[in-house]
């Protein structure tokens, strides 16, 4: 069996085995929020995966004990006092995603702990979503002054309008049972067992002869490819005026807990 470390690079660890390449956040945080320098990893990441023809499946986990993703790093859109910087931000938030969507191979979110916004919605661009007993998902952006145009639409193509509506407009979180029951999760494993399960998966799901499943999975996420970058330049202009009104800077300040 071929195991090796790939790379271990700020912020994110590469490791491969049998094909199946595991792409675990790494910040120092263990909760793994998403800076820029955490995107841009994980961009670097897919991107380079799609060019790789020996690659059979992608995981992406928050790492053994940790949190998948929080959202967005606060130290960073705290700073954000410009159209331009919110405007880079929302470009980077979305080829995230659809470096993603448009890989080929299976991708499998595994999740522990906590998948919070950007989280929450990378996890969605995953084929196959594996939850822990304690993980839960949030999409807490309206009631704390953020703008949640990208989670809305990426929960209505996968969910339908009235669940999005119920996650979206609550904020509440939704512990691993209820999200399994919504098919936000397709499946729940043990903290423990997690990422022996993800692997398990990916290899279940690579095992499909490779012309039927990419063109299945192509087809699949055309619409939700279309679909993000059909509402780029509208999310852009939303989360611009959300941010110059500073409507989340009172939030931002309580989660860093600075005195500003």
């Amino acid at each position: 069996m071929e195991t090796a470390l790939l790379e271990v690079k700020n912020l994110i660890r590469e490791e491969r085995s049998d094909g199946i390449l595991t792409l675990s956040f790494d910040s120092t945080n263990t909760h793994n929020p998403f800076s820029k320098e955490m995107r841009d990893a994980v961009i670097a990441s897919l991107q380079k995966a799609k060019g790789d023809t020996s690659l059979r499946a992608v995981i992406l986990t928050g790492g053994e004990g940790r949190s998948f993703c929080v959202g967005g790093d606060f130290n960073e859109t705290i700073t954000f006092t410009t159209p331009e910087q919110v405007e880079n931000w929302i470009d980077s938030v979305v080829l995230l995603y659809l470096s993603c969507l448009e890989l080929d191979v299976p991708t499998i979110a595994a999740v522990d702990k906590y998948a919070i916004g950007i989280g929450f919605q990378l996890a969605l661009t995953c084929d196959w979503r594996i939850g822990t007993e304690q993980c839960s998902f949030i999409m807490p952006e309206l009631k704390n002054g953020i703008a949640c145009t990208l989670g809305s639409f990426m929960l209505s193509h996968l969910l339908g309008k009235a669940q999005m509506q119920k996650i979206v407009f609550g904020c509440q979180e939704i512990p691993a049972a209820e999200a399994y029951h919504m098919n936000l999760l397709h499946e729940i494993t043990t903290s423990e067992n997690l990422l022996a399960r993800a692997a398990e998966e990916a290899k279940r799901l690579s095992n499909f002869p490779e012309i039927p499943w990419s063109g299945s999975k192509k087809m699949i996420n055309r619409s939700f490819i279309n679909g993000l970058n059909e509402i780029l330049i509208e999310s852009k202009l939303v989360h611009v005026d959300s941010f110059m009104s500073q409507s989340g800077v009172k939030f931002f300040k309580k989660i860093l807990n600075k005195d500003f």
